[in-house]
């Protein structure tokens, strides 16, 4: 059914979106944190379940680049929306579709 292909194009624009602000929010955060030098290559931890946040090393020396990071965070921002938008627009045809068939 197209309605629930758009529901799943919907959840996965929002969960792209969701990753994209995870990665901008962590490199504004990095911006503020010092420099480490024993961090360099380790991989971060879960707090609360002691498992890796990443699959990547930490590159805790790199400078960090604040608009791309900013830019980023707005176009999570606007895919989240946009994904949010296409849930709304497939819960009312599903809607719609129901209340023609009943």
């Amino acid at each position: 059914m197209a309605s629930l292909d758009l529901i799943s194009s919907g959840f996965d624009a929002v969960r792209q979106g969701q990753y994209r602000a995870n990665t901008a929010a962590a490199e504004i955060a990095r911006a503020g944190a010092p420099v480490n030098p024993a961090a360099a290559g380790s991989v971060p931890l879960q707090a609360a379940t002691a498992q890796p946040v990443a699959s990547t090393a930490v590159e805790s020396n790199r400078p960090v680049d604040m608009v791309s990071a900013l830019v980023a965070l707005e176009q999570a921002r606007q895919e989240v929306e946009a994904g949010a938008s296409i849930i709304d627009t497939a819960d009312e045809i599903l809607g719609t579709l129901i209340d023609i068939h009943a």
